[in-house]
């Protein structure tokens, strides 16, 4: 088949048209796209700079999700030492309700007869380790006597007399009688060790006091069973690894640690075993003020625990927090640098969509014009 001939004007016409048409294909895939840059044939240096940059952004996005995480994580640990705190407190409170309470119990020594010294001798009086402190005993000196310089000598050990006639030693701590004149007036050289209840009633409220103490201190276990946020708890020994950048050299290791009772170093209380009589066979921790004190200081020692874990873990979230913040303006900064590599202005595509349009109805009238003559021919024809 023979080609078909055009002429000039039909052939110059054709091919602005065709060029006309692809500028116009190439406009309506840059508004349908937003990216002056499609592919490589578009700009290689522009499109492969963008993919890459891109690259990078879809890399910071997937941590970012696992930075946020550990920022949750962090903070639940967080709440959960703020709870346990709250625990403690409380349970200080009860310890210091149950020191100011009166006492139930108290080490006693029950004296025999009394026998006026006839002899000048001493009494030594230790509680404890301490010091012993020496009550020296004059000839003719009463029960009355002996008792008041008993608790004026700064032992601790306070002495009464009884209905009988007879001392009775009485010290918060356990305590050690010596002296060559303690038998002669009825006393024992010995070492008080057994606690004996003195006020039922007294007793049985700091027995209270204990048993609420025992029950709060549950609390601290199931508070720090509960921190957790996705399946990881700080505060049951679990370590969080968090990481920064794509290629994982930036990173932040959070280590976790036991925060139950026992990790705080606080158990539950012993309770006093009553014998018979107002024996105490086994003395409680709520029984003395010593046994008291010794709790309170174990409370004072979970509270510094947990303020200085409490420290570490804001020092890490605020730095984790910092590093989100951090990702989030990168992530940003690299898609504002894609978008100005491959991103079209679209407000000048669809200016040049509106001018090659009006240009391609242009060409098409003139083209029409152009053919004018094979048309004047045709009727020459018929």
């Amino acid at each position: 088949m023979a080609d078909i001939t055009l002429n000039s004007a039909v052939r110059s016409n054709l091919r602005t048209l065709q060029g006309t048409t692809d500028l116009l294909n190439r406009t309506e895939e840059r508004l349908s796209t937003g990216k002056k840059v499609n592919s490589a044939f578009d700009n290689p240096g522009s499109f492969f700079t963008s993919q890459a940059l891109d690259r990078r952004s879809s890399d910071l996005t997937g941590l970012l999700d696992n930075v946020s995480n550990s920022v949750k994580t962090l903070e639940a640990a967080d709440n959960g030492i703020k709870a346990i705190n709250d625990v403690v407190e409380g349970l200080k409170a009860t310890a210091r309700q149950a020191l100011q309470s009166p006492k139930g119990t108290a080490f006693v020594q029950e004296g025999g007869a009394f026998t006026s010294p006839t002899a000048t001798g001493t009494i030594t009086l230790a509680q404890g380790s301490a010091t012993a402190k020496t009550v020296n005993l004059a000839i003719g000196d009463t029960a009355y006597d002996v008792a008041k310089k008993i608790n004026d000598s700064g032992s601790g050990v306070s002495a009464t007399v009884d209905d009988d006639g007879e001392l009775k030693l009485q010290s918060d701590v356990a305590f050690t009688v010596g002296g060559t004149g303690a038998t002669g007036v009825g006393l024992t050289a010995a070492t008080v060790s057994t606690v004996t209840i003195v006020d039922q009633s007294a007793y049985d409220k700091r027995q209270g006091f204990l048993e609420d103490f025992n029950s709060a201190l549950k609390q601290i276990d199931s508070l720090a069973k509960d921190s957790s946020f996705n399946g990881v708890n700080l505060l049951q020994g679990d370590d969080l690894e968090i990481t920064f950048n794509e290629d994982g050299t930036s990173k932040l290791d959070v280590k976790g640690t036991q925060f139950g009772a026992a990790g705080l170093g606080l158990s539950e209380l012993a309770a006093s075993v009553q014998g018979t009589g107002t024996a105490v066979t086994s003395a409680g921790a709520f029984d003395t003020k010593e046994g008291i004190n010794d709790v309170l200081d174990t409370l004072d020692t979970a509270f510094s625990t947990l303020e200085s874990q409490s420290s570490k873990f804001g020092s890490q979230l605020q730095i984790v927090q910092t590093r989100e913040t951090f990702t989030k303006d990168m992530i940003g900064t690299l898609d504002d640098g894609s978008l100005a590599l491959v991103g079209a202005d679209t407000n000048e595509e669809a200016a040049n969509l509106a001018t090659l349009q009006t240009r391609q109805s242009l060409i098409v009238s003139s083209l029409s014009i152009s053919t004018q003559q094979e048309s004047n021919v045709l009727q020459l024809l018929r």
